[in-house]
């Protein structure tokens, strides 16, 4: 329920009673066994209702005792509140406003910048931080587990704070996230699962998502398909829950099958050579991927799909029909194959895209 901007005092509520019975605060004063003062203060919400003046409030009005209890308590609650949205108003401008957006769109907030407190509040409460500093400290002291922002420094991005923990938020309260805390993640078991995962990639098609995440639900993988805020500048993330279970975590964006394909087995690499609880970042542009673990995950994903030859196979090829054969010789999807030759500049990116499969539509998994 939304709050209200206002507080109604207890004493309002007895300000009224007393002009419908025609009575001076001084005739109820002497009813209630107490000061005129007491009355008018109560009236004017500067003295609270205690338990003792409910119990001789529902004698003399009729109204019950714990009624006047909860008018109390909601005043009280609602005077600590609009001080608090007072207090986190300040905070708003370090909101992004595609943040404000994504959280509207999911249903966290109805609150705009024209009520900041309450927007700031919701975003903490989407957050399950009980403050502003609860929230930063979380987020930036933290530097290994779920939103390691340490990796953020590393790649040297300007990526906000607040659009990328909004994006990791949502994706907890995904049953696929939730469901993956009871996984039994095992290494050797998602090393073994590899050829496998490899075979399915190799056919790219409507369900090969689904089956891909059946098959890493099966060794102690969550892989899910979160819708990013606009302007979002990654498509993936490796993170861990609780340092035990590894989360694929991707946008959907740039959905041919190539990419997709490629960017699952980098992420892949993270998973399996980089220390439990670090978090990597799938940046959209090739300048953010300078580290040596993004070096390492592409080397794995290299190793892993194009085997011992590398792309000696694609060497010096133009057509797609060449391009298609090499692809099945080497049992990669010829999206695969074009996405490596166009980023290595062995192709043109004006050939090849015909090969590419759009699995934009089959990203719900």
């Amino acid at each position: 329920m939304t709050g209200t901007n206002y507080a109604v005092a207890p004493g309002e509520y007895l300000e009224e009673w007393i002009d419908e019975h025609g009575l001076s605060q001084q005739r109820v004063a002497e009813l209630l066994g107490c000061s005129r003062k007491q009355v008018n203060e109560i009236v004017n919400g500067r003295a609270p209702i205690t338990a003792d003046t409910a119990t001789r409030l529902e004698r003399v009005t009729g109204i019950p005792a714990d009624s006047w209890l909860r008018f109390e308590a909601a005043y009280r609650a609602d005077r600590a509140r609009i001080a608090d949205e007072e207090n986190l108003a300040v905070h708003v401008e370090e909101i992004d406003p595609n943040a404000v957006t994504y959280l509207r769109s999911i249903g966290a907030t109805q609150a705009t910048k024209r009520s900041p407190g309450k927007l700031v509040s919701d975003f903490l409460a989407f957050h399950r931080c009980g403050t502003w500093e609860a929230y930063t400290h979380l987020h930036e002291v933290t530097s290994t587990g779920d939103y390691a922002l340490a990796a953020l420094k590393d790649s040297g991005s300007s990526i906000d704070r607040t659009l990328l923990t909004t994006w990791l938020r949502a994706a907890e309260l995904d049953q696929i996230f939730e469901r993956g805390r009871s996984y039994d993640y095992r290494p050797e078991n998602l090393q073994a699962a590899l050829p496998e995962l490899r075979t399915r990639a190799a056919t790219p098609d409507t369900t090969m998502l689904r089956d891909v995440a059946s098959m890493l639900a099966d060794v102690g993988v969550v892989f899910m398909v979160v819708e990013p805020p606009k302007k979002f500048p990654l498509l993936g993330v490796t993170r861990w829950i609780d340092k035990r279970v590894p989360v694929i975590q991707q946008t959907g964006r740039w959905g041919k099958d190539g990419f997709v394909i490629w960017t699952l087995f980098h992420e892949l690499g993270h998973v399996l050579n980089d220390p439990r609880g670090e978090m990597h970042l799938e940046y959209s542009t090739e300048k953010k991927r300078s580290s040596a673990a993004e070096k390492a995950a592409n080397k794995f994903a290299l190793d892993t799909l194009f085997g011992d030859a590398g792309l000696s196979e694609l060497s010096g090829l133009s057509y797609d029909r060449e391009i298609e054969d090499a692809a099945k010789r080497v049992g990669i999807s010829p999206g695969v194959a074009v996405h490596q030759m166009h980023r290595r500049r062995m192709l043109s990116y004006k050939y090849g895209n015909r090969l590419c499969v759009d699995l934009a539509d089959t990203f719900t998994v």
